[in-house]
């Protein structure tokens, strides 16, 4: 009999699945795929929609159509509680039975209890970097924009908005509040902080470092120290959580807001289940995965290896190897004007525009090609 595969969540891993399925030849399942967004979106390209080099469009692609394409069938809502015992996901008002679960349901944007912190731009979805491009534009004069946020998104949205304000021939003062002592606190790289420092210094960026925001309030940021800085517009890239939380499954299921998984990518107690991406604590032999989505597109690889065998009969048994560790980071990260930043592990970092045409390539080019044309 085939097995009915639910997967929830139609980002980076969720729709590598299916595709890694169709890439091995899994028989015997039928493929259901639960999205709250009509369309894929390809987010780690998205801050280049504020300096307008890169158009929305470019960045997505629709999963109805991708559904046509790749045979399964999608039903667009929003998934609520998960029951591992009776192997059913609440979507909307109806209940839907699996055989094989795949939870990847992703991030988004950690607020982490800060007053006010709702008043500032997001910059996580498509849309918020569409309406970030038109919020930039509208402001009068010299605007003072402050990034919460000195890590991987924080400063690409400061290189960006420094790019469409050269192009309109316009000046802006640009702050990046960050809580941690220094830039890129999550990259385990001391010659990459130093070298982002010196060039977004040299591009006119200031730093408050070490002092994080209290609470957000229209036109300014009030910050831990009590000082607060004005800002026009203030744009929150302080961080991200999984999206799952009790009741949507059980807290024993969970470990620091993500659901725990084996080294087989199942959620821990079960034999049918599997969460990856940014949704998964995925933590093997002492590595610890890092919440970046090529990391999502390798754990789909070995999640559709284990869904091969139980479709066939078979117990899974493939086990994963964390690909990008949180103790060696690898990144490619903008720095605007064509430039971008490799970093490779601890010592390694390049920049300079073959960095750049790298990132255009892989961030941009060979995540979207992975859909038919």
């Amino acid at each position: 009999m085939s097995k009915n595969v639910l997967i929830v969540g139609g980002g980076y891993g969720g729709t590598e699945v299916i595709r890694q399925m169709l890439l091995r030849g899994v028989r015997n399942v039928e493929v259901e795929l639960v999205s709250k967004k009509e369309h894929f979106e390809n987010t780690i390209g998205c801050t280049e929609i504020i300096s307008e080099k890169t158009k929305p469009q470019e960045l997505t692609y629709d999963l109805k159509e991708l559904s046509t394409y790749w045979g399964f069938e999608l039903t667009v809502g929003e998934a609520g509680r998960i029951d591992l015992q009776s192997k059913t996901v609440t979507v909307g008002r109806k209940e839907k039975e699996y055989d094989i679960l795949v939870v990847a349901t992703g991030s988004e944007p950690n607020l982490y209890n800060i007053k006010g912190a709702e008043l500032a731009h997001a910059a996580y979805h498509l849309t918020d970097f569409i309406d970030l491009d038109r919020k930039l534009k509208q402001l009068p004069g010299t605007p003072k924009v402050a990034v919460v946020g000195a890590g991987f998104v924080g400063l690409e949205c400061a290189a960006e908005i420094l790019d469409l304000y050269k192009t309109m021939g316009r000046k802006v003062g640009m702050l990046v509040v960050e809580r941690m002592d220094s830039i890129l606190p999550a990259y385990n790289n001391v010659s990459a902080r130093r070298i982002a420092y010196e060039h977004f210094i040299s591009r006119g960026v200031s730093f408050k470092l070490g002092n994080g925001v209290k609470e957000v309030e229209e036109g300014r940021l009030i910050l831990e120290d009590g000082s607060s800085v004005e800002a026009d517009l203030a744009i929150w890239a302080a961080g991200v959580k999984g999206c799952i939380a009790p009741p949507q499954v059980r807290a024993e299921n969970l470990y620091r807001g993500c659901v725990d998984v084996d080294s087989r990518l199942l959620i821990k107690g079960t034999e049918d289940a599997f969460a990856i991406g940014d949704v998964a604590h995925v933590g093997i032999n002492e590595r610890e995965a890092t919440k970046m989505a090529a990391e999502a597109l390798e754990q789909a690889k070995t999640a559709a290896k284990n869904i091969g065998m139980i479709a066939g009969g078979q117990k899974p048994k493939v086990s994963y190897a964390v690909n990008y560790a949180t103790d060696y980071p690898v990144a490619l990260m903008s720095m605007g004007e064509g430039k971008a930043m490799l970093i490779l592990g601890p010592e390694y970092v390049s920049t300079g525009t073959t960095e750049y045409l790298l990132k255009k390539r892989i961030d941009f080019q060979e995540m979207m090609d992975r859909f038919p044309r």
